[in-house]
């Protein structure tokens, strides 16, 4: 909703999605559409071994099949692991893909889509690339910094972030723990810690859940975590966040948000 909208200011938007009404047919939109943004689930593996991308691949597979050749582009806007769209770009070599990570909080995410911190653009073509970032500035005007790069890069940006929110989140938790230990406020610490702007405020309160849920961070965790097993890469620090996230947080709700259900591991069928 948060893509359609803003891009709608300034454009004519169609959607598809058979699980809602009002959804247009694939068949009437993809002759009509230049700009395909593919915001699809990314569910985890119920393992916890990574991300399930089978409905990301399975739509990719449905449109790109019937643009190549032509100048329509594709922009893969969900979080999915880096090479993913490098991965679709040898696949369907003749076909446009450009890759656009989304850096939006669930409650917010209309307002944040139109105010971003930066635009991350990724891309096999230069010229797509900077087609992309005409797009938004119809609509965020020349003064937000747009950074254009290659795909897996964009990708990995997304994965950062958010990794790196989770383990702050994961490190609040810990210090407030310390805190109740030694009898101090640590509201009153997270507050002054916060004000260093190296550090910055957000993510250093602590729910009364513990640690993080909701839907990306530990998606995102879990995808960075099993793409780094597959690569023979140690990420025991971020290992280390998840295993602790899962020991401190009371209500694993990511695991019952519709859209997002966590299925069974390939590797345990």
């Amino acid at each position: 909703m948060a893509t359609g909208e803003a891009f709608g200011k300034t454009n004519e938007i169609l959607w598809h999605d058979p699980y809602k009404k009002g959804s247009t047919p694939l068949a009437k939109l993809i002759p009509a559409c230049d700009y395909f943004f593919f915001c699809l689930p990314t569910p985890m593996f119920s393992d916890y071994s990574g991300i399930d991308l089978s409905l990301m691949d399975e739509m990719v597979d449905k449109v790109a099949s019937k643009i190549g050749g032509t100048e329509k582009l594709i922009v893969i806007k969900s979080t999915v692991e880096p090479g993913t769209t490098a991965r679709y770009q040898k696949k369907y070599p003749k076909v446009r893909f450009s890759m656009n990570p989304e850096f939006l909080t669930e409650i917010n995410a209309p307002y944040d889509f139109l105010h971003p911190d930066r635009v991350v653009i990724g891309a096999t073509d230069e010229a797509d690339a900077t087609r992309l970032a005409r797009l938004h500035r119809e609509f965020l005007g020349y003064e937000a910094k747009i950074f254009l790069t290659d795909t897996t890069t964009a990708e990995m940006v997304k994965y950062m972030s958010n990794c790196y929110m989770a383990t702050k989140i994961i490190f609040a938790n810990e210090i407030k723990e310390f805190c109740r230990k030694m009898k101090i406020n640590y509201s009153d610490v997270a507050d002054m810690t916060g004000y260093d702007k190296r550090i910055g405020a957000s993510f250093l309160k602590v729910s009364p859940w513990g640690g993080f849920g909701l839907k990306c961070f530990p998606k995102d965790t879990v995808a960075l975590l099993g793409l780094a097993k597959k690569k023979k890469v140690d990420l025991s620090v971020l290992r280390a966040v998840w295993k602790k996230n899962l020991k401190v947080r009371k209500v694993r709700d990511w695991e019952h948000i519709t859209g997002a259900e966590t299925k069974v591991s390939k590797a345990k069928e």
